[in-house]
């Protein structure tokens, strides 16, 4: 490889004259980078990887083989003015995922630091996926959807545009939802439903105690149709309170409970 001020470009690699890479980027062979890209500090771009103009990624990341940012959204309404795909730090952008750039000008599509995107994953435009999330293999998510921080979307699931998933929530491999996914729950199916809490996702970040009791307990009331007793908790309980918000700002509705709530 050819070496630059600590960037690595490999033979092959396409790299446009105005392109900003910071110090320790490794490019490798066929990695195409267009104009008004930057790439943050010993990021990793893997064979076959296309940066197309609007990308911005950050330090630390990883991204291909053949892993697409940038791409022109696809949508109507989109008149081709200047927008961003933002990867962050800490990213891992696996093969063959896709991450487009948002419809409106100056407007971003966002993956959260620390994500893992898998492999086939597409992120439409304007879509906003939070820190430390996972997106598993074939993931399809549709524009202006929201996936919360450290949510978990299983393999091949899709998300209806302006679908969210909240925080800590796990949305089940092979599921479709066309409504939203409430924070810290597990939903699965297609049609999906609320199960119960995503037990095991919460414990494994030292979610536990009176705080875990807490949450069932909104979630609870939630399936109950209590708005009484989830406003009364919300005054106690941030996690509650963040339930009770999150309702009230659906666009689409929330997924039912299996137990018909």
């Amino acid at each position: 490889m050819n070496s630059t001020d600590q960037i690595r470009v490999a033979p092959g690699a396409t790299v446009a004259r105005s392109a900003r890479l910071h110090p320790g980027v490794v490019v490798g062979p066929g990695v195409v980078i267009e104009d008004d890209v930057e790439v943050g500090s010993n990021t990793v771009l893997l064979p076959g990887t296309v940066l197309l103009s609007g990308s911005v990624v950050g330090a630390r990341c990883r991204l291909g083989p053949y892993a697409v940012v940038g791409g022109e959204p696809m949508d109507s309404g989109f008149k081709g003015e200047p927008s961003s795909a933002v990867i962050e730090d800490d990213v891992q952008l696996r093969e063959f995922a896709t991450v487009h750039r948002a419809t409106g000008e100056g407007l971003v599509t966002r993956i959260g630091a620390g994500t893992l995107v898998m492999s086939y994953v597409h992120v439409s435009h304007n879509g906003d996926v939070g820190a430390g999330c996972t997106l598993t293999t074939s993931v399809q998510l549709g524009g202006h959807t929201q996936v919360g921080d450290h949510a978990f979307v299983g393999a091949g699931s899709m998300l209806h545009q302006f679908g969210r998933v909240g925080r800590y929530a796990m949305f089940g491999a092979m599921s479709g939802a066309n409504r939203d996914v409430l924070p810290f729950s597990m939903a699965r199916g297609n049609p999906a439903v609320h199960f119960r809490l995503n037990r095991v996702g919460l414990q494994r970040h030292g979610i536990s105690g009176q705080r875990y009791a807490q949450i069932e307990r909104a979630l609870r009331y939630l399936r109950q149709r209590d708005t009484a007793a989830l406003e009364l908790l919300a005054a106690d309980s941030a996690d509650a309170a963040e339930l009770l918000t999150f309702v009230r700002e659906s666009r689409r509705g929330v997924l039912r409970f299996v137990t018909g709530g």
